[in-house]
């Protein structure tokens, strides 16, 4: 049986292309601005003034609504109040910024914001953000927060997150529209759904996204980050205080919890002093910790939102620092921990541990942190993550040299880039792209055909800080984060930074500016570690489902059988098969109408739940959408085929789905994937006994679209030759969907099914150069057959648009002519049959 695992997809790379709207291409032409479009919406998400735009506002909010209304067309927003202003505020380096997020019919979209950025004289230098296009949905929810919340608790409680058996509840609960995708580099599908934050307040804490008319989940993310002064052990109760504010050290605690009260003081001196902020907050919050907390799995150290959490042997300085350095970030650029966004959350974490540990001068004896110079795996501690923590037995990341520790240095590293779904899609990994370019940064170094000219702690750590609170948002990627850097750079030109220290004596002005040539250099660095190179192709992100030809003319406009469920389930059935009745959680096929990447119309679905245990909460069965009975015309030109668009967005092997059919009544049996045309299934299913899933080993559509935690709309085509299916045969379809015990991901989405035979139509598309004649057509009643070749007429059968024959009349009078009676026939498409002594000629006829 398959072991329980939290969901965690890699992160998707989407190429987005499309034509430069006139509105964008103005806005270019009017201030010569370098414009960055986001895959996932297709809008600017990064704008960059190389000339300040000067606006005639006084204030930086009149400029920035100035802008937009000139502008917002740009950002394909139907009006400018598309956007609520937010705030306005001046940073710690005297610099104004102007938010505002954006809303549909009164519902802000998640990370939907505008961010205007400028500088010293007031003039407008960059914009970033996300805005969101072609929201449709329904903004009245129907279900309450309440319910969402309980769903949520459920949804967590299934997951084994919960070790410490701690009661779970709703810390928060928000109404969004939630942009599925976004963060995972996919294009963007809007739901609205709440946002709820589920926590134990100990080694749980994760935001759930509920669709709000539904309950279903839409997204997940976790707020656990595995690494006034308060130290308990093991818990938090005050029989467990070992030391608080005040109280003199070392007293009676170990040199683990030392390291623990020290370095976080050390993290608010740091905070404070360089940037003015004050605590992770920026609130002076007491900094809380708990050593050998029993809910975290030794040797390890997390953030959990409420407490910084070690192990003994785990709390080294740059351990501590680092823990600490996720409650800063989530509190600043609240960047999700998952994908890039989570690589970047990591990376900013280690960049703050380290540079805490390279500047404290703390338990640094008999170290070697000598700079160092080339790519080799030295003896020099400068640059390496834990090495002090006698529990990892040395150094669990290097950020000078990443490959050293397997990890990559450049986004094109394609033997360490990570590219599958464990670690939340590689966050640890990962990282060291944007690990290594800070080091490059501080000490300077060649990589990979570029130069960069150290330069120094003191500009980094504020070239770092500056892009963290004032670029970068929830689901910035690392193109992003270079967008980011460069306009953080451009915006510190000139202004003297405070020096770094760990100490409660501020270091004062530094002395040091950025100028024009450092900017130079940080772009050097960016091309060096390709932050804005895609790693779609060395990854082999290819979609599910690839693109296949169009289908014959006929074939939509005129098939033997349409299904597109726009008119609800019709004439197919639904069933569920639940290996284990009394946990199955009950759920069948159903019409819907938010598809995913923005899919207008209805389609059915079969949801693949995250749910279950795969222990005692088993949710392993199927779901079963079986259709009418298709019957075939005594037609025998060409062959007939079923094409059916659909998505597929499923736990990979566990989950999946395929079709079987019954032809003239006989046995259910697989459609063999060599009877497919096109799209055949991509895969089978785990056969091993590790697997429940009811559909183990069969062949099946299972699995996401390459780097991503979804799919795309696609089509297959199926030749029912190969099944068996002849002139006047019959068939019925099951399209099946079977999961495993516990965990999924989305589900299967089906649409627009057609039978059809692409030679009946070419009969019928030539026909002006046959010899039969129907008319009038359409028709309200009846219609006249003439065969201009003087031929006789023997019979015309009549065919509804399923394909079964409704009528046979006899022509056989010795004439050429002959008047049919379609006035007793429902209004529709009817397909008509007639031969004559010399040839046979099949029509469409349309009954109104």
């Amino acid at each position: 049986m398959k072991k329980t695992l939290s969901v965690a997809l890699a992160l998707a790379y989407i190429c987005g292309f499309s034509q430069e709207s006139k509105e964008l291409a103005k806005l270019k032409k009017e201030t010569s601005a370098q414009v960055t479009i986001s895959n996932s919406t297709s809008n600017p998400n990064f704008i960059f003034f190389a000339n300040p735009v000067r606006l005639k506002s006084s204030t930086a909010k009149g400029k920035s609504t100035e802008f937009l209304t000139d502008y917002y067309k740009a950002f394909s927003l139907n009006t400018a109040y598309d956007l609520v202003f937010t705030e306005e505020k001046t940073d710690n380096y005297g610099l104004k910024n102007v938010i505002y997020r954006q809303q549909y019919q009164g519902v802000p979209v998640y990370d939907g914001v505008l961010k205007f950025h400028f500088n010293k004289q007031e003039e407008l230098t960059s914009v970033n953000g996300n805005t969101i296009s072609k929201i449709k949905v329904n903004t009245t929810p129907d279900i309450s927060a309440s319910e969402a919340g309980n769903i949520a608790i459920g949804l967590v409680n299934k997951q084994n997150l919960n070790v410490s058996n701690t009661p779970l509840e709703v810390a928060k609960s928000h109404l969004w529209i939630f942009p599925k995708n976004l963060a995972q580099g996919g294009v963007a599908t809007p739901y609205l759904a709440y946002e709820v934050e589920v926590t134990n307040k100990n080694d749980v804490r994760e935001y759930l996204f509920i669709n709000a008319h539904t309950g279903e989940l839409v997204d997940q993310f976790t707020g656990i980050h595995p690494i006034d002064r308060k130290l308990y052990e093991k818990s938090v109760t005050s029989s467990n205080l070992k030391w608080k504010e005040g109280d003199a050290l070392p007293g009676t605690l170990d040199q683990w919890q030392q390291n623990e009260v020290v370095t976080a003081e050390q993290v608010y001196n740091f905070f404070k002093n360089a940037f003015g902020y004050v605590s992770y907050d920026n609130a002076d919050h007491t900094m809380t910790t708990i050593n050998n907390n029993p809910n975290i799995n030794c040797p390890n150290a997390n953030w959990n939102g409420v407490t910084a959490n070690y192990c003994t042997g785990v709390a080294a300085d740059d351990v501590i620092a680092h823990e600490w350095g996720h409650a800063y970030t989530e509190y600043t650029s609240g960047l999700i921990y998952q994908y890039q966004p989570g690589a970047l959350n990591e990376s900013y974490s280690d960049v703050w541990g380290e540079t805490v540990d390279l500047l404290n001068n703390y338990q640094d004896e008999g170290e070697n942190l000598n700079v160092r110079t080339t790519t080799a795996c030295s003896g020099s501690l400068r640059w390496k993550m834990g090495e002090d923590a006698t529990a990892f037995g040395g150094a669990i990341r290097d950020m000078w040299y990443p490959n050293c520790n397997g990890d990559p240095g450049k986004v094109l590293d394609a033997a360490t880039y990570y590219c599958g779904t464990l670690d939340s899609g590689g966050v640890h990994t990962n990282s060291g792209v944007t690990n290594h370019l800070y080091a490059l940064l501080v000490d300077g170094g060649t990589y990979n055909g570029y130069t960069i000219t150290g330069i120094g702690f003191v500009k980094a750590a504020h070239l770092w800080w500056k892009a963290q609170t004032t670029y970068l948002t929830a689901t910035s990627d690392f193109a992003n984060f270079a967008d980011a850097l460069e306009a953080s750079a451009n915006d510190l030109i000139g202004i003297n930074l405070q020096g770094l220290s760990t100490t409660a004596t501020p270091a004062g002005l530094s002395g040091q500016s950025f100028s024009p040539e450092d900017l130079t250099n940080i772009q050097n660095g960016i091309l060096a570690t390709q932050l804005r190179t895609s790693p779609a192709t060395q990854c082999n992100y290819v979609p599910l489902l690839k693109a296949t030809p169009d289908l014959c003319a006929g074939a939509t406009s005129n098939p033997l059988f349409k299904e597109d469920w726009e008119n609800g389930l019709g004439n197919w059935t639904v069933s569920n098969i639940p290996t284990k009745a009394s946990t199955w959680e009950a759920r069948d096929w159903s019409v819907k109408t938010n598809l995913p990447k923005s899919r207008t119309g209805k389609a059915i679905f079969a949801v693949d739940p995250i749910n279950g245990d795969c222990i005692t909460d088993l949710q392993n069965g199927i779901l079963r959408l079986e259709s009418p009975l298709i019957t075939f015309p005594a037609f025998t030109s060409g062959k007939y085929e079923m094409a059916f668009n659909h998505y597929v967005a499923t736990e990979l092997t566990w989950d999946g789905g395929n079709i079987k059919y019954s032809l003239n009544g006989g046995a259910w049996t697989l459609v063999p994937a060599t009877a497919f045309s096109q799209n055949p299934y991509n895969s089978a299913l785990d056969g091993t006994s590790s697997s429940d899933n009811p559909l183990k080993g069969q062949a099946a559509f299972t699995g996401t679209d390459g780097g991503s935690l979804g799919g795309s709309w696609g089509q297959s085509v199926v030749d029912l030759s190969k099944l068996g299916v002849t002139s006047g045969s019959n068939i019925k379809f099951r399209f099946e969907l079977g999961t495993d015990g516990c965990n999924g991901i989305e589900g299967w989405y089906l649409d627009e099914v057609y039978v059809y035979n692409c030679s009946t139509l070419a009969v019928e598309d030539s026909q002006k150069k046959n010899s039969i004649t129907i008319f009038p057509n359409p028709t309200s009643g009846f219609v006249t057959i003439q065969n201009k070749s003087n031929d006789n007429l023997k019979n015309v059968e009549v065919y509804n648009a399923a394909g079964q024959l409704i009528k046979n009349f006899n022509l056989n009078n010795g004439f050429n002519k002959a008047s049919l009676d379609m006035s007793q026939l429902a209004n529709g498409t009817y397909i008509l049959k007639v031969k004559s002594e010399t040839e046979s000629n099949t029509v469409k006829v349309i009954k109104k």
